[in-house]
C-alpha cells in the first residue's frame, strides 16, 4: 500500500485553523493469524492529554455496551475482588463499577480529568507493583506499538495470577465493510479474533459484541504466549496489505451525495474526522456540501475537526441551522436509531438520515 497521511489524534479537536500533526500510515500484516500494524507509526507524535476527547458515554447505546462489558467481567467474579482498568479514559466504565459496589477498583490514564481519587492521571511504569484480580484493558492495546511487550510489562506489574480482559476493535468487521475511515493513525494495531487470542496459551472467554465492531478476550495474565510473536521485530516477516478496495467502497458509498445540498456529519470522533479527511481528498465537490459536524459531547462542541477544520456543534445548534431536505450522515451505524430519534424530536424539518 502507498503510505497516506492521517491526523495522529483525530479525537483531539482543534481551535479554528489550529495545528494538527499528521503522520504516515502504511499497513502491513504479520504472521498468519490476521494481525496488522501501521509500520510507519511514531509514538512520539501521539499525545494523550486533556485535549484528547474520546468519551462516547453520552450515548445511551454506548452506555448499554459498557454495561454489557461489565456483566461479562462480573460473571467471572461472583465474589468480587480488585479490578484495575489500564487506559480508563475519562472513567465512564469505572463509574459503572463504582455504582455497583461489587469490586474494589482503581484506574490509570494520563488523559483522566475527573476527581475520583482512585483513578490516577498517569501511565504505569515498570517499577509499579499493583495487586489486582482482574485487569481491564478496553480500547488500549490497539494504541500500543508492541502489544506483546506491553502485556509482559503488565505481567511484571500485576503478577501471574490476575486475569486480564482485553477489548479492541474487530478487524474482520472493518475489512468486511472496507471501512477506510476506521483505519486510524492512533490505532497502530488491528486484531482479528485469532491474533488477539494468540497472545495467550489459554483463553477463558472470547467473542464479538457492539454489533461485531468490537471483540474481547479474557485470559490469565500468566498465560502469555511467545509462540506466534517470536519474529515480531523481524522486518522480513511482514507482508504488504492492499487497501485499494477500501477506496473503491468509499467512492461508491458517497456517490449519492452528488445530488444533495447540505450535508451534516453526525459524529466528531475518529470515524467522522477521518471520513471528512478522505472526502476532502477523494471527493472535494461533495466535501464542499458539508456544513457542520454534530457531536453530543460538550467537550468537542465549538471546536473544529483536525485536518479539515469543520466546526463541531451541538445537536440543538444543528436543528436551528438545518433546512428542509438536509442530509445527516451517521458515522457509526450502531447509533442510527438513536440519532434518528433525536432528530425527530429536535426538528420538524424533513431531514434525511443515512449510514455511511
Amino acid at each position: 500500500m502507498i503510505p497516506i497521511k492521517l491526523p495522529v489524534t483525530p479525537n483531539a479537536p482543534i481551535v479554528k485553523n489550529g495545528n494538527q500533526i499528521e503522520g504516515d500510515f502504511e499497513l502491513k500484516a504479520f504472521g498468519s493469524f490476521g494481525f496488522l500494524q501501521n509500520v510507519l507509526f511514531e509514538s512520539s507524535l501521539v499525545k494523550y492529554d486533556g485535549n484528547y476527547q474520546n468519551e462516547v458515554a453520552h450515548s445511551k447505546f454506548f452506555k448499554n455496551h459498557l454495561c454489557s462489558v461489565y456483566s461479562i467481567i462480573k460473571s467471572h467474579f461472583p465474589n468480587g475482588g480488585k479490578l484495575v482498568e489500564v487506559g480508563c479514559g475519562k472513567g465512564a466504565f469505572l463509574d459503572i463499577v463504582k455504582s455497583d459496589n461489587h469490586f474494589e477498583y482503581a484506574g490509570y490514564d494520563n488523559a483522566y480529568e475527573g476527581d475520583d481519587a482512585l483513578i490516577h492521571p498517569r501511565y504505569l511504569t515498570k517499577t509499579d507493583r499493583i495487586d489486582a484480580d482482574i485487569i481491564v484493558l478496553r480500547h488500549t492495546l490497539e494504541h500500543i506499538e508492541s502489544p506483546h511487550k506491553f502485556l509482559r510489562l503488565l505481567n511484571t506489574i500485576f503478577g501471574n495470577t490476575a486475569l486480564i480482559f482485553i477489548e479492541v476493535p474487530q478487524f474482520d468487521w472493518i475489512d468486511k465493510g472496507r471501512v477506510i475511515f476506521d483505519l486510524s493513525y492512533e490505532h497502530v494495531n488491528y486484531f482479528t479474533a485469532n491474533s488477539l487470542c494468540s497472545l495467550f496459551s489459554r483463553v477463558i472467554d472470547f467473542g464479538d459484541f457492539f454489533e461485531g465492531q468490537y471483540q474481547y478476550c479474557l485470559a490469565e495474565l500468566g498465560a502469555l504466549s511467545e509462540e506466534n510473536w517470536i519474529d515480531f521485530d523481524v522486518a522480513s516477516k511482514w507482508c504488504d496489505v492492499d487497501i485499494e478496495e477500501y477506496y473503491q467502497k468509499f467512492h461508491s458509498s458517497v456517490n449519492f451525495l452528488c445530488t444533495k445540498k447540505n450535508i451534516w456529519v453526525w459524529g466528531g470522533a475518529s470515524k467522522g474526522v477521518l471520513f471528512l479527511m478522505h472526502l476532502s481528498n477523494l471527493c472535494p465537490s461533495i466535501f464542499k456540501k458539508v456544513v457542520g459536524v454534530v457531536d453530543i459531547n460538550p467537550k468537542k462542541q465549538s471546536l473544529f475537526t483536525p485536518s479539515t477544520n469543520i466546526q463541531i456543534i451541538s445537536d440543538n445548534q444543528m436543528f436551528e441551522e438545518s433546512e428542509e431536505g438536509d442530509v445527516v450522515l451517521v458515522m457509526n451505524p450502531n447509533y442510527h436509531d438513536e440519532i434518528k430519534d433525536i432528530i425527530a424530536v429536535g426538528t420538524s424539518h424533513n431531514i434525511e438520515v443515512y449510514n455511511i
